[in-house]
């Protein structure tokens, strides 16, 4: 296939794509709590909201620190609305990680860049429930110490019927993508119902010009390109991909 006709192909999915972005629909806070049956079976996932990836680093990202406002704004609404169940799911790497291998080192567990960003500290009540993840996948960690927990605990709270988990933070395409998606298909696999649902004004992944690419000698990453054909992923697995969830 050339370029003329992959192009020529291509053209009506990429305008569907621009179609699905742009109308995405708000979703109320208050519906979520009562299609989930109270506000104590709705979770709140905070996927690596770090300095790392918002303020400093090879790895931080204007994108990125553009969501810490509606994120922050969200978890007061939803702690104004009883849910208390939040999750920091963060980075938190060895200085020798494998995964430096395929990005530049990043979010070394105890310094700087694994630490929750301040707007978000300032807004959680109580002590903050931090997810530590040596990958993209917070529910590959911890085979080697003998079973992810935090694996285990989503299992048990989808079999009690706490089963909407509100997923929100970077990147869409990564971590956030492989969050969203697991929780289904872990749910899949028990044969247990659970509903996953990202709010797109609160998820955001980086952005790298062909151009500044070739000059790295790295892959070129489209962001807005990327970001919706992640988020219609997710919706073409049973995710539930909403523009934005308002406090009413």
């Amino acid at each position: 296939m050339n370029f003329d006709s992959f192009l020529y192909n291509t053209r009506p999915f990429l305008n569907y794509l621009f179609d699905f972005y742009s109308n995405l629909e708000e979703k109320s806070l208050s519906s979520v709590i009562y299609n989930a049956g109270g506000e104590d079976k709705v979770s709140v996932l905070v996927v690596d909201m770090l300095n790392g990836f918002c303020k400093s680093g090879p790895l931080a990202s204007p994108r990125v620190a553009g969501i810490i406002e509606p994120i922050k704004n969200l978890l007061k609404a939803c702690y104004r609305m009883g849910i208390k169940n939040v999750f920091f799911l963060n980075d938190a790497h060895p200085s020798d990680a494998v995964e430096f291998g395929e990005f530049p080192p990043h979010c070394v567990k105890g310094a700087f860049e694994s630490e929750i960003v301040d707007e978000l500290k300032e807004v959680v009540e109580g002590e903050p429930v931090i997810v530590e993840k040596n990958s993209l996948n917070v529910f590959f960690g911890g085979e080697l110490e003998g079973g992810n927990e935090f694996l285990k605990k989503v299992v048990e709270m989808i079999k009690e019927g706490k089963s909407t988990f509100i997923v929100v933070g970077d990147c869409t395409d990564l971590c956030v993508y492989q969050t969203a998606m697991s929780i289904k298909m872990i749910a899949n696999a028990n044969n247990l119902k659970a509903n996953v649902i990202v709010p797109e004004n609160c998820v955001e992944t980086y952005d790298t010009s062909v151009k500044t690419a070739q000059s790295l000698k790295i892959l070129p990453h489209d962001g807005n390109l990327i970001h919706t054909m992640f988020l219609c992923h997710m919706k073409l697995n049973g995710i539930e991909v909403v523009k934005e969830l308002l406090e009413e």
